[in-house]
């Protein structure tokens, strides 16, 4: 017969075993984590991207950084604004259709239409019969062109 010492010597060890061999199944998913990422490094050392990666430069397919040189972007406000000041009177559909032309815009003319009604209440078109023109002309140039408005109105409608 064992003895007790001998009884809880095996006892101990079992427990030994059994403790390694949890640690060994806990350790599993992080080994096959760090064995994946070994792989990959020792893909991208072949391919020679690995100094690269690790001295900062950006690689050959990053997306290029925005440069401060050329020109600026040109909102749709913007060109609408430009054709109203080369030629006034223009409706929206030749607007739409100059910054098609011009610009390689498109933009539909019920878009244009929204953006020359903001900028009329901000003051800074104004529509003119069936088109519209750009206001920003001075004070007295503005209450000269009103009258001439005013003038050439009264004189279509026959008084």
């Amino acid at each position: 017969m064992a003895t007790t010492y001998q009884m809880l010597m095996r006892r101990k060890s079992e427990l030994e075993n059994r403790m390694i061999e949890a640690q060994r199944r806990a350790q599993a998913p992080f080994e096959s984590e760090l064995r994946a990422i070994v792989l990959a490094l020792d893909a991208l050392k072949q391919a020679g991207m690995a100094e690269r990666l690790s001295s900062g430069e950006p690689a050959a397919f990053a997306a290029p950084q925005p440069s401060r040189r050329g020109r600026r972007g040109r909102t749709t406000r913007d060109m609408i604004l430009m054709a109203l000041g080369q030629s006034p009177g223009l409706t929206e559909s030749e607007i739409a259709r100059q910054l098609d032309h011009r610009w390689s815009r498109p933009v539909t003319p019920t878009a244009v239409g929204r953006e020359l009604e903001a900028m009329a209440s901000e003051g800074l078109t104004r529509r003119s019969g069936p088109g519209w023109i750009r206001l920003d002309l001075t004070h007295a140039e503005a209450s000269s062109a009103e009258a001439e408005e005013e003038e050439r109105l009264s004189v279509a409608a026959g008084h």
